[in-house]
């Protein structure tokens, strides 16, 4: 091994042991640990390792710990934290003031228009039939009353 060579972190050699690096990665790591006094003996030890913790015999816990620590906890007496009433800020309320204020203006804007609108619904129908005149648009106008819709 060169010293120019760095050794590879030990999770990486972990990962080798439980066979979850890739092919590539799994080739460069075992060429390196052949040669490497320092990363040989940390892979023979997580090897040692692994074989002792899989003959161990599984073991269910017959006792809920959650329920015992709860328990426990809640007999020391401690108290439970009350959460802080939230409390607004003046920029906190801004934006929604700012948009309040825009919706509402636009409303009365739009509502304005709409009533505008209604007016000539609501004028006779003989000026309403105006537009359907012998005159066409763009045409002279011979007097003032015949062009106004109005009549003035």
């Amino acid at each position: 091994m060169s010293f120019a060579e760095k050794c590879p972190r030990t999770e990486a050699i972990s990962a080798l042991v439980d066979d979850e690096l890739a092919e590539p990665a799994r080739a460069a790591l075992n060429a390196h640990v052949e040669g490497c006094a320092i990363c040989a003996p940390v892979l023979a030890e997580f090897r040692q390792l692994r074989t002792t913790f899989a003959a161990l015999p599984d073991v269910t816990p017959n006792v809920d710990f959650a329920f015992l620590v709860d328990r426990r906890i809640s007999a020391a007496g401690v108290p439970r934290p009350k959460p802080k009433p939230r409390r607004w800020r003046w920029w906190q309320l801004a934006p929604a003031t700012l948009g309040g204020a825009i919706s509402l203006s636009l409303g009365v804007y739009l509502g304005g228009t709409l009533m505008l609108g209604s007016q000539i619904t609501a004028q006779p129908a003989a000026l309403q039939m105006a537009a359907f005149t012998a005159i066409p648009p763009g045409a002279l106008c011979p007097a003032l009353q015949a062009c106004n819709s109005m009549g003035r």
